[in-house]
């Protein structure tokens, strides 16, 4: 019997999203220091290895690409070049460095798919299902509760939960293109943890990457979908869930309706409430600095800088001294230690697989997941530094979007059943007039 290999092409997509919470937790249970310690050496080893692994492959880029990575290595060389000039490192602070380096995840993952494109999305999927749920059971089995619920005990990580999206399109992408009991029940249930783990952003981004995927099947996919025959089964068992839910759930729980209006009052305060309130506080005590050096950022100077954030109660500062600037926003991040420069690396990078993925002809479904999850980046990125996987993703998604090829005999199938959906229509509304 012959084996298939095709699962180890996920290495190096799974060892970049190693370094996310939910995989060093599992590490060590119930060990902070060894997570700091495994955290550490994933970073940095996978770091060296993206920036040496692309540079050797640079011949693999499109010129756009060669393009975005050549301003982005002069980047990181001037840094190093201060830094050496002023404390006789070259990389005094990695800290600082790292929010540099993170970029280059996008063209190491970028390289590897573009010369070996044998990656399956179903094995990307099940890798994530089985590090979230090995994570609930074994180190967070207390927040599978009701009270764990109401009290906004969280557990698992905001990051861990985002990497759902992925998971939850791919379910739902099979469903509306093939159909099929499974697909729908495990998409509504990837959908049930999103809203269960309650990080409002989260479920921010869950609602906009729904309204970037469905503007790009209904423009840019390559198949046509009855999303009314799609979609009704979805709202017969949502329905049937509601009502099921208010009998007894919620009955018996009402504790959960007022969670839920609390939550989404967050979201519509988030400047004023909730942990919205509190980096609203933190954005407003870095604003100076973020001007005063707004091109290029603090970089070294940032990280010797003084914790600027206080808290009201007890009029310290909210972190310690010495351990560099955390912030829970990416812009802030980006902007603070890089400058709009380092923002623009980025943006280079993630526009470029939204502007390719418009101009082709048409899209395949595996494309429009990857370029709908990268869009919700921009939103995540509000409350949260974008995690490490997010680049990993970004990189898989362009090589997707380079790569992939739609049969011509394919397009003209989709093209003709969608002239003759759109005839149809046409005839049965002159018929109604």
């Amino acid at each position: 019997m012959k084996l298939n290999y095709s699962f180890l092409f996920i290495i190096p997509l799974a060892l970049i999203c190693a370094s996310d919470n939910m995989f060093t937790e599992l590490a060590a249970p119930k060990n902070l220091n060894t997570q700091a310690s495994l955290l550490n050496l994933i970073i940095k080893g996978s770091s060296a290895l993206a920036f040496l692994y692309s540079t050797f492959y640079f011949k693999r880029m499109s010129p756009f690409m060669r393009f975005a990575f050549g301003l982005t290595t002069l980047y990181l060389l001037a840094m190093m070049f201060e830094s050496y000039y002023y404390y006789n490192s070259i990389m005094i602070y990695p800290h600082v460095f790292q929010r540099i380096l993170f970029l280059y995840y996008i063209y190491f993952v970028y390289t590897f798919y573009k010369g070996n494109y044998h990656l399956k999305f179903s094995h990307v999927v099940w890798f994530i299902l089985a590090a979230f749920w090995l994570n609930v059971i074994i180190v967070n089995p207390h927040t599978l509760s009701i009270s764990s619920f109401t009290n906004h005990n969280r557990g698992v990580h905001s990051t861990s939960v985002y990497m759902l999206v992925v998971p939850f399109l791919y379910f739902l992408s099979r469903y509306l293109y093939k159909g099929g009991f499974f697909d729908l029940f495990m998409s509504l249930f990837v959908l049930l943890n999103i809203f269960f783990f309650q990080h409002r952003t989260v479920w921010v981004s869950t609602a906009m990457v729904l309204v970037v995927y469905y503007l790009l099947i209904r423009f840019k996919g390559n198949e046509p979908i009855n999303f009314v025959g799609r979609l009704m089964p979805v709202a017969t068992v949502m329905v049937i869930l509601g009502i099921a839910s208010s009998a007894f759930l919620f009955s018996e729980h009402p504790e959960i309706i007022d969670k839920v209006q609390e939550s989404i009052s967050d979201i519509e305060n988030m400047d004023s409430q909730g942990t919205g309130g509190w980096r609203y506080q933190q954005w407003l005590s870095y604003l100076p600095f973020i001007e005063e050096n707004f091109m290029f950022g603090m970089r070294n100077e940032g990280f010797e800088l003084p914790i600027q954030f206080y808290r009201d109660d007890i009029d310290q500062p909210v972190f310690e001294d010495g351990n560099g600037h955390h912030f829970h926003s990416f812009y802030v991040d980006i902007l603070f230690y890089i400058g709009f420069a380092g923002l623009l690396l980025f943006c280079l990078a993630a526009l470029y697989v939204i502007w390719k993925s418009l101009t082709k002809r048409s899209i395949t479904d595996k494309e429009i997941i990857l370029v709908s999850f990268v869009s919700t980046g921009f939103v995540f990125g509000i409350s949260y530094v974008l995690p490490a996987f997010y680049y990993a993703f970004l990189g898989w998604a362009i090589a997707t979007v380079e790569e992939e090829r739609i049969e011509h005999v394919t397009y003209l199938k989709a093209f003709a059943q969608r002239r003759k959906a759109n005839l149809i229509a046409l005839k049965e509304k002159l018929i109604s007039s």
